[in-house]
């Protein structure tokens, strides 16, 4: 994966007065593809599809039918195999199976004649950062949109483990981030150009308690999210039953990390390609240099 680490600044230069200002183009109005791993009916992204529309982008959700959380980029690969989807309710379909095929079958389904301009996942009920990434069906959905040529964004939320019976107080904020992400992605993005290079993913996580910034970071690897394996007699001589939990003091050695910046408040961006190739392992990166540097540059100024 590529990742990119330091913000950078830009200076703007203000063009002449003309004697006749030129009406200010209307703003591109994209059609996006929503997806999750918890399902269509998750409330989190009902709430990005109502934010979205009401910014005058057409969204359309093409979500799995129940939780899917875990499942990574995982597909249905068995020839022949049935499964049903349909659209439920104006705009929003209900699938059958992983993350990664609801987005594949919404682009080559729902949109058929023409791909979506982008495809959003989320907002997840969890961070998905540092070594969840690569098993979280959030940013698997995203991965799949960009395997496709799609670009995407994952989203997610960070649990408050604090307050357990109420631990997504951020929700409202994350929603505006998000569309606030898109407004700006439009605004920068090149002339009847795609509103991100390539096949790029932006992975973003939004903390409980945000303090107004946005880090440009890497994946980390610390194992946030942990799991325990925990043996379970009462059910039969080889069950285990699983456990999940939280360490938010996880060591991080990767520096500039994801996790590291959500600790500290700030929204995280990681940038993303799907191409585990090592980088400077080869030439032709998915994500070439120019693009993260010319990303980095577009995204100064975003604030959560």
């Amino acid at each position: 994966m590529t990742a990119f680490a330091v913000c950078a600044s830009v200076l703007g230069l203000a063009a002449p007065a003309a004697e006749a200002a030129a009406p200010a183009p209307a703003p591109k109005r994209l059609d996006i593809l929503l997806s999750n791993d918890d399902g269509y009916q998750f409330p989190f992204i009902r709430a990005v599809q109502g934010a979205l529309k009401a910014a005058g982008h057409n969204a359309v959700i093409v979500a799995p039918a129940t939780d899917q959380s875990g499942k990574g980029t995982g597909i249905n690969a068995k020839p022949g195999s049935v499964f049903k989807a349909a659209e439920v309710e104006p705009g929003i379909w209900s699938v059958e199976g992983t993350p990664a095929d609801s987005v594949a079958f919404g682009i080559q389904h729902v949109y058929q004649n023409k791909k979506p301009d982008l495809v959003i996942s989320g907002i997840n009920a969890g961070q998905n950062m540092g070594a969840t990434t690569n098993h979280s069906g959030t940013v698997g959905a995203a991965i799949t949109a960009a395997e496709k040529g799609v670009p995407s964004i994952a989203v997610s939320a960070e649990f408050d483990v604090a307050n357990p019976t109420n631990p997504f107080p951020q929700i409202p904020q994350a929603v505006g981030f998000t569309v606030k992400l898109v407004e700006k992605l439009v605004a920068t993005a090149p002339r009847n150009g795609p509103v991100l290079p390539g096949k790029a993913t932006l992975n973003v996580n939004y903390p409980v308690k945000p303090t107004g910034k946005v880090a440009l970071t890497n994946v980390g690897s610390a194992e946030a999210i942990f799991t325990k394996y925990v043996p379970a007699p009462d059910q039969c001589a080889t069950c285990f039953r699983l456990d999940l939990g939280v360490d938010p003091n996880a060591p991080e050695p990767v520096g500039n990390a994801d996790t590291t910046a959500v600790g500290q408040g700030k929204v995280s961006v990681s940038l993303l390609d799907g191409d585990w190739t090592t980088p400077a392992w080869a030439l032709g990166q998915v994500v070439s240099v120019f693009d993260n540097l010319s990303l980095r540059l577009r995204l100064t100024g975003l604030t959560a």
